[in-house]
């Protein structure tokens, strides 16, 4: 079974199932549209 490989909307990085992640899903007139997955916290964004 293939997986469906999801990318980040901010970084753009795949997004593997062991990182954190939110789906944002857009619905306009009551109607699903899209939907989009972000990482929780972008790889790129830590800071230390």
């Amino acid at each position: 079974m293939e997986q469906l490989k999801k990318a980040c909307l901010k970084c753009k990085k795949d997004i593997l199932e062991k990182d954190l992640h939110k789906i944002i899903i857009y619905v306009v007139q009551e109607k699903f549209t899209e939907h989009h997955y972000e990482h929780v916290e972008c790889p790129d964004k830590f800071t230390i």
